[in-house]
């Protein structure tokens, strides 16, 4: 959305030679005010006042830039903002604010919900892989920094276009970290920012996208139905561990299995087993992964 405002012209008056900006256009995004503006006489920069309609003048967030044009990138969808623009000829002497009221940031379509999960099986190398429940996106974004700090400060990153998986090389281990993630649906429609927070240090990847099926057989006839399970898992555990269980709220732990591969084949199977759970088991210090599961059938 494209719009364009003139409250007065340029000129500055006799007492003040600090001209007032002139025709501005604005664009809008469901995040974010893109502003236009012609500068006054004599103006070399610009301070821009924004918040909610009806701020009080001296109340709201400040930028300051050098440029006829800013981007203001931290507004919420559907809501009401409002701008003062004052050009600034030297440190003394300030131009007329122009007034913009009443510019209202589109309507999201970017809804669902952001899910994040880390994965350390190199000690020099995170992998966040983010979920998003919404859809189609276009790309997640992450800001981190040592846990604690303030959103805004850290170092922000880009995720390829469509792909699920950040990567972060090289961070000193053993320190707590926060990731601000979130999820762009589209350019300029971010969904809000959620924190999660990691400890940097070597884990065992927990298997995902369990499933399991029946071979042959049936399970109360003859000898039993032979039913295979599978997963996926990152990284290369030495081993997993399946747990069968009786009931669908069983925790893990009843009659195990351990297999080298991400796919086992068990016989004799009856109609008492519900589901099963898997695990990795990884070499050294990192021990074996939390259980994946349970897996219902």
């Amino acid at each position: 959305m494209g719009c364009s405002r003139d409250e007065g012209g340029s000129a500055a008056t006799p007492e003040n030679k600090c001209g007032k900006v002139s025709s501005v256009v604005f664009q809008t995004s469901p995040s974010s005010v893109t502003l236009n503006y012609v500068s006054g006489n004599n103006a070399n920069s610009f301070k821009i006042e924004y918040g909610l309609t009806g701020f009080a003048q001296g109340s709201g967030k400040k930028i300051t830039t050098s440029n006829t044009y800013a981007e203001i990138t931290d507004l919420l969808p559907s809501t009401t903002y409002d701008f003062y623009i004052t050009g600034i000829c030297s440190s003394t002497e300030n131009s007329e604010p122009y007034k913009l009221t009443s510019v209202t940031t589109q309507q999201s379509s970017c809804n669902g919900t952001v899910s994040a999960e880390f994965y350390q099986y190199d000690p020099n190398q995170i992998i966040l892989q983010v979920g998003y429940s919404g859809g189609s996106f276009y790309y997640h974004e992450v800001e981190f920094g040592p846990a604690g700090f303030t959103l805004g400060s850290g170092t922000r990153i880009k995720g390829e276009n469509y792909a699920n998986n950040l990567y972060f090389n090289n961070l000193p281990l053993n320190q707590t970290y926060d990731f601000y993630v979130r999820t762009f649906c589209s350019a300029g429609d971010p969904t809000a920012f959620k924190k999660y927070s990691y400890n940097a240090v070597p884990t065992c990847p927990k298997p995902f996208n369990l499933n399991s099926y029946v071979i042959s057989g049936q399970c109360n006839v003859g000898m039993g139905a032979t039913r295979g399970f599978s997963w996926s898992s990152y990284g290369s555990p030495q081993s997993y561990t399946v747990s069968l269980i009786q009931n669908v709220n069983d925790p893990p732990g009843g009659q195990e299995f351990t297999t080298s591969n991400t796919s086992i084949a068990i016989s004799n199977m009856y109609c008492l087993w519900k589901g099963f759970y898997v695990r990795s088991n990884c070499s050294g210090s990192t021990g074996s992964s939390a259980w994946a599961g349970p897996f219902i059938f």
